[in-house]
């Protein structure tokens, strides 16, 4: 018995021994991870000095809202959005005017009354397509600006010009009285308009909301009259001569037309087509924590508009638990309550605006 149990004692000291032998030889002591912490801790505390002056020295935090909670949106982000959707807006809007009426009248002269004409030019219709460059956005001041070019790259025209002469004295006798009517055609200028305007920005907590400002604009539609118009205007009563010659000459028709496509035709941009576009922030008012539900009270503070950022500030205060799910049963009801007060109705229609007549 005494050797079986000297046996096992020396099969335990080698087992032991083996042990001890497979141990990790790059194990530390515990003085060696305490100095790894203490090393650790230090650059962690370099690391925070360093983030502290940067962010002190940043320019795009020194209009922060001073308060708890503020959440920046980059200005590329916001530029970006606002030019997606602003570009374009009239791309698919064609300006109309109709039923414009111009009339000029007056009396010739050569030593006694010649005669006197009336002549009156109807537009019928003139339209002009438009299409809208790339917005520039500008960020600062606690100010969105925007300034669009919107170009009129075609467009069509049609009138009638009605030309009537009464002679007196020897004219009388020798023109006596005419009356023409001539349809005309043309094209319209492509010309390009600078629009400027701004964003208004209002912010919740899950969004901040753009709403455009644009002051009335308008744009000047100029009509281009084809060369065969231009040569059927020219052919009113340009057989006459003599005495009716000078009458037709001192009347002038192309020249009162030609002033009046000059002026062009005022006809208001339908900035209202800018809708209002949304930056989403993504506040979460309710969230899980560990199984525990959370709930945000957010009141959202001061909008701060820097170059490079737009700053959002808002307070919160924490419910948790029993008091959270009370806040968000309420909530809820709060909601279902405004769907059911809100009643869908028809939105008014709105008269077109009547066409303006020509500048000047």
């Amino acid at each position: 018995m005494r050797a079986l149990s000297a046996v096992a004692a020396l099969a335990a000291s080698s087992v032991l021994a083996a042990s001890l032998a497979c141990g990790r030889e790059d194990r530390q002591s515990p003085d060696q991870i305490h100095a790894e912490i203490l090393a650790l801790e230090k650059e962690r505390d370099s690391l925070r000095e360093r983030v502290n002056e940067l962010m002190v020295n940043d320019p795009r935090v020194a209009s922060m809202p001073d308060t708890p909670v503020r959440v920046g949106v980059p200005t590329t982000l916001a530029r970006d959005l606002i030019q997606r959707v602003v570009a374009g807006f009239v791309d698919q809007v064609t300006l109309e005017l109709k039923n414009l009426k111009v009339k000029k009248s007056g009396t010739v002269r050569k030593v006694v009354t010649i005669g006197q004409y009336d002549l009156r030019v109807t537009i019928h219709r003139v339209t002009g397509k438009l299409k809208t460059g790339k917005p520039e956005v500008t960020f600062g001041g606690d100010k969105i600006a925007i300034a669009l070019p919107v170009t009129v790259v075609s467009g069509t025209g049609q009138a009638t010009i009605h030309f009537k002469w009464d002679g007196k004295n020897v004219a009388g006798a020798t023109c006596g009285d005419m009356e023409v009517t001539q349809e005309v055609s043309g094209g319209v200028r492509p010309d390009t308009y600078p629009v400027a305007g701004g964003l208004v920005l209002t912010a919740t907590a899950k969004d901040i909301l753009a709403q455009p400002r644009f002051p009335q604009t308008r744009i000047n539609l100029k009509v281009v009259p084809s060369e065969k118009s231009w040569a059927a205007v020219d052919g009113i009563l340009g057989a006459k001569d003599g005495l009716c010659g000078y009458a037709v000459e001192k009347v002038n028709v192309r020249g009162i037309v030609q002033r009046l496509v000059d002026k062009g035709f005022n006809v208001r941009l339908p900035t209202e087509k800018i809708k209002p576009m949304a930056v989403p922030v993504g506040i979460e008012p309710t969230m899980e924590v560990r199984g525990q539900p959370v709930a945000l009270a957010i009141q959202v503070g001061d909008l701060a508009i820097t170059e490079d950022v737009i700053w959002l500030g808002a307070r919160v205060s924490v419910a948790v638990g029993e008091e959270a799910k009370r806040q968000v049963e309420e909530k809820k009801a709060q909601q279902k309550k405004g769907k059911g007060e809100a009643r869908p109705g028809k939105a008014p229609a709105t008269k077109p605006e009547a066409a303006e007549p020509p500048a000047g």
